[in-house]
């Protein structure tokens, strides 16, 4: 039993992580049609603009700078996002092939820059939150609770958002007929110039918490990319809530199979499912757009 709790923490971690690069999946793909594979490089540039400033430039440990670099990394990495929308994927909207192809030539471009900055060993920061807590014999730390606590706050923000501002109908009508809602005055470039700031940012956050507990490397965001894209699918592509859900169940399966089975068919059970899920319900578990 306190190995199951354990892996449960664990999972919960991860799966926070994936259900953030999930998250900017889905927005970006429900106004746009855009497949965003270079939201892994979002991430790994989050992770790195932390350590930056803790290690780097050597401001230090201590939650107090932890915190500091990971409002910086969102703010960095959505600057980034909006860099992006103005240089390349507002020309691709028309194509939204051409927008997935982009991508996939940004996830090359992002990661040997960032290799060339710095170099392409993993890097990491000292542990934000030195609290441990004992749970009988489970030892949760305070870092990974930090983690799923921020994960579930913008999960909670995020679905107010769409559900109950104006902001978010504007959204929802948007992804139903971009067409329309631009006829009756959505200013419809403007609402897809902001979802992929938002988008991106959420990724970034994703990176910075990621480098909390886990080191991050130049080349780190194509394995949490594939696995928020098989959530997304899971999920149902363009549903926020049906990717947050199936991150925690891949989550908790990827916890579970490296405490007790053979952790090198993890990646196995993922895309499985997502497999499955394709030839049974395209549309995925909560009925985002056909995948």
């Amino acid at each position: 039993m306190d190995t199951f709790l354990q892996q449960v923490v664990l999972g919960l971690s991860i799966a926070s992580v994936i259900a953030l690069i999930a998250i900017g999946i889905t927005l970006i793909f429900g106004l746009t049609g855009i497949v965003n594979f270079a939201q892994g490089e979002m991430l790994m540039i989050g992770g790195y603009a932390v350590w930056a400033l803790i290690v780097e430039i050597g401001l230090g440990a201590g939650f107090g700078w932890y915190f500091l670099g990971l409002m910086l990394a969102i703010a960095v990495v959505g600057l980034l996002g909006l860099g992006l929308e103005r240089g390349l994927f507002r020309f691709t909207l028309e194509e939204p092939i051409n927008g997935f192809i982009v991508s996939i030539g940004l996830i090359f471009i992002l990661q040997h820059v960032v290799a060339g900055i710095w170099n392409a060993d993993a890097v990491d920061i000292p542990r934000p939150l030195n609290v441990v807590w004992d749970v009988g014999d489970v030892r949760v730390l305070a870092t990974r609770v930090f983690v799923i606590g921020t994960t579930l706050a913008l999960f909670g923000a995020t679905f107010y958002g769409i559900q109950r501002t104006r902001w978010g109908r504007a959204l929802r009508a948007i992804a139903t007929d971009r067409d329309t809602a631009s006829l009756m005055g959505i200013p419809v470039r403007r609402y897809v110039m902001g979802i992929f700031i938002v988008g991106s940012a959420i990724a970034g956050l994703g990176g910075a918490l990621l480098i909390s507990f886990f080191p991050v490397s130049p080349f780190v965001g194509a394995n949490f990319v594939i696995k928020g894209f098989a959530v997304a699918i899971i999920g149902g592509l363009g549903n926020v809530t049906g990717a947050v859900l199936a991150a925690l169940f891949l989550g908790l399966l990827e916890a579970m199979s490296q405490g007790y089975f053979a952790p090198a068919w993890t990646n196995a059970y993922a895309f499985g499912l997502m497999i499955l899920i394709l030839l049974v319900r395209p549309q995925g578990l909560l009925r985002g757009s056909a995948a």
